[in-house]
């Protein structure tokens, strides 16, 4: 475990029926991540993984940027290394906005890949979403606005009950296995040239001044294209802490098809594995029912381009991430549909270019 991404976290805490008895997982993660401060930990940890993995394979950074890891014994990664000076500088950054989630603060932490740098629509995201729970329970209804309207992923979120430890780890372990799924075999490759750079969006509850280090404010997040498709990658409850990692994308061809897709591998990984699968709350069917296997197509596989040039060596981070601390104005039911998302901000950074892959 790096040190510089160890915080301290209270095992003594620990109730030893709620705890993951793995050598690995406890050298990343809590053993036990019902109490408050570990449950805030833990969804940072899960962000430096999770967005690891993304920039891993999908190509973003190249290969010397990561080392391996280990989510449990039976499940390693390659995540952000920090021996490397670039690598170690977006590793801070995701640890920088532990202390907003621990507050309460942050929102939607996202990816955003875009033409140019200071581009706001999108040609793909990856969004953290978050709830927090007050009390560590759900308390409160679920309702939708009509009985034709299916609850959106997060809507579901905030009626998920903490299961247990162990139940967030096998959360974790398929969502990090969808990401490599959905990245290597499922969306179309990124074009020859692009930008990529961090976003991030606060609640109600934040202060209007109020800054996450590395990120500048601005009134701009991004929009996404009226025919961009968005599936669900997966959710993790710990105790009072609880997100969602959707994909929203250009290069997906078909949303229902990416999530039926999805849910297939995991199911097989989890039966490989031991663990429990989990019912991902996907956006375009319902876990409990099973998905039609007619419905199936071949699976599209990214090519993939050598890493052998300086020029592909070079950082694909863009030279700017961005955030915003502005209270979003309230919107009408149908505005909460629309791609734009407030908030933005720029910050130049030593670390990062655009490049063109070769």
């Amino acid at each position: 475990m790096p040190a510089s991404l160890g915080a301290d976290y209270n095992e003594s805490a620990n109730d030893s029926n709620d705890s993951v008895d793995d050598q690995k997982w406890g050298k990343l993660f809590p053993k036990c991540v019902a109490d408050p401060k570990n449950s805030a930990i833990f969804m940072t940890r899960a962000m430096y993984v999770a967005f690891s993995l993304i920039l891993h394979r999908r190509g973003i950074l190249s290969q010397e940027h990561f080392s391996k890891n280990y989510i449990t014994e039976k499940v390693k990664c390659m995540a952000l290394s920090f021996v490397h000076e670039n690598a170690r500088h977006i590793a801070e950054q995701i640890k920088n906005c532990g202390e907003a989630i621990r507050l309460g603060y942050l929102k939607e932490i996202s990816l955003v890949i875009a033409d140019n740098v200071d581009d706001v629509e999108a040609i793909e995201v990856y969004a953290f979403k978050f709830h927090y729970f007050k009390d560590g329970r759900v308390s409160a209804e679920l309702t939708t606005k009509g009985d034709s309207e299916t609850p959106t992923p997060v809507e579901k979120l905030t009626q998920l009950e903490y299961m247990g430890s162990g139940s967030v780890r096998d959360q974790l372990v398929m969502l990090a296995r969808s990401i490599i799924y959905l990245c290597q075999k499922i969306l179309d490759p990124l074009p020859p040239v692009y930008a990529a750079n961090f976003r991030l969006h606060f609640t109600d509850d934040a202060p209007d001044d109020y800054k996450v280090a590395g990120f500048d404010s601005s009134s701009t997040f991004y929009t996404l294209p009226e025919d961009t498709q968005s599936a669900t990658i997966g959710q993790l409850r710990p105790g009072y802490h609880g997100a969602v990692l959707d994909c929203a994308s250009t290069l997906m061809n078909d949303a229902y098809q990416t999530e039926l897709k999805l849910k297939r591998h995991i199911d097989k990984i989890a039966d490989v594995l031991g663990y429990q699968a989990n019912n991902t709350f996907y956006s375009t069917m319902d876990t409990s029912d099973q998905p039609d296997p007619t419905q199936t197509t071949s699976d599209a596989v990214p090519s993939e381009s050598p890493n052998n040039t300086m020029e592909a060596l070079a950082n694909r981070m863009e030279s700017t991430n961005v955030a915003t601390p502005e209270k979003p104005k309230k919107e009408s039911p149908k505005a909460e549909k629309k791609t734009t998302r407030r908030g933005a901000a720029i910050k130049s950074s030593p670390y990062k270019k655009t490049r063109t892959r070769k």
